[in-house]
């Protein structure tokens, strides 16, 4: 009965709004009090050392693959790392010989789970065992305020790569972060980040992916600013704020509104015609329910789910 409930006040816009003010109001609460912990970021609390494996390797290739670089080398920093620092040890064993791991919130985690997870690692590049006694000088925490709105990069400069995956899109200020972040990266340095541009189960599966762009900003900022939930900063403002940084800047999509995922990692110039076609015919079909700032912006920018860039300074 209680499960049927909740599922009838998922379909409601106003429910759903109101609660994610409530929720929004308590994490702010939680910040004055210096708790900084949080279930977001948890990546791994429902994986098996298989999954785990598997997962930060992918993380790790696909930031490979979109570089094209053969090797990392240098100072590496990598925003929100989430619960585990599995990324961070594959760049050092690639070599780098330095990175900072820059989180607002403390992702809850097992530690028991965690060790495992770097054991393993560990045990498939021998590398890294040589490190392991002081793996704390090379492979750095930092947590809370420090690391919003980009403050962290403020004095923290000659970064040849800052990272991240799924994080940009729940922060307050992405254009600020960006910038800060282009500013610390030494010359010839990469931004590599990737982007996931959906409601991330704002609303439940049977309703439109898009349905989130339906609330007036207003409200909207009262549902999220904050507290790490999804910001709506879309793909045309990355687009225009990093083309305003660099001409050394590619975009790569990895999703599309009302296309079925795909594996296929493709430039966004050679996306194939007929995922294009039927991704803008999804967004035109759901754009007259939008907010107005979205009803401005072209379909073509629109249907773009997730995607990476990479900036070179």
């Amino acid at each position: 009965m209680i499960v049927k409930i909740k599922s009838i006040l998922r379909q409601s816009t106003c429910v759903i709004i109101a609660l994610y003010i409530f929720r929004n109001a308590i994490t702010h609460i939680k910040t004055l009090f210096k708790n900084f912990n949080s279930d977001g970021g948890a990546t791994h609390r429902t994986f098996s050392l298989d999954e785990s494996i598997k997962y930060i390797t992918n993380v790790f290739n696909d930031y490979k693959k979109v570089s094209g670089k053969q090797k990392f080398y240098g100072k590496v920093a990598e925003l929100g790392p989430g619960d585990c620092d599995g990324v961070a040890l594959l760049f050092l064993n690639d070599g780098a010989r330095h990175i900072d791991l820059v989180d607002r919130f403390y992702s809850l985690r097992d530690t028991a789970q965690q060790k495992q997870i770097l054991d393993c690692l560990i045990d498939r590049h021998p590398k890294l065992s040589g490190l392991c006694p002081n793996l704390s000088k090379y492979c750095i925490r930092h947590y809370g305020k420090i690391a919003d709105k980009g403050r962290f990069f403020d004095k923290q400069k000659e970064y040849d790569f800052i990272v991240s995956r799924a994080v940009l899109e729940h922060v307050d200020a992405p254009e600020i972060i960006i910038k800060k972040m282009y500013g610390a990266l030494s010359k010839g340095g990469y931004l590599i980040h990737k982007i996931d541009l959906r409601d991330h189960g704002m609303y439940p599966p049977e309703k439109s992916p898009l349905k989130f762009l339906e609330i007036p900003n207003f409200l909207y900022r009262l549902m999220t600013y904050g507290s790490g939930f999804p910001n709506r900063f879309l793909f045309h403002r990355y687009k225009t704020l990093l083309l305003s940084l660099s001409c050394k800047v590619k975009f790569f999509c990895t999703g599309l509104y009302g296309v079925e995922p795909f594996q296929e990692i493709y430039e966004i110039e050679n996306i194939p015609q007929d995922l294009k076609k039927q991704a803008i015919t999804f967004v035109d079909k759901n754009k007259c329910h939008f907010s107005n700032e979205f009803k401005k912006v072209s379909s073509e920018d629109l249907m773009i789910s997730s995607f990476f860039f990479v900036c070179e300074k």
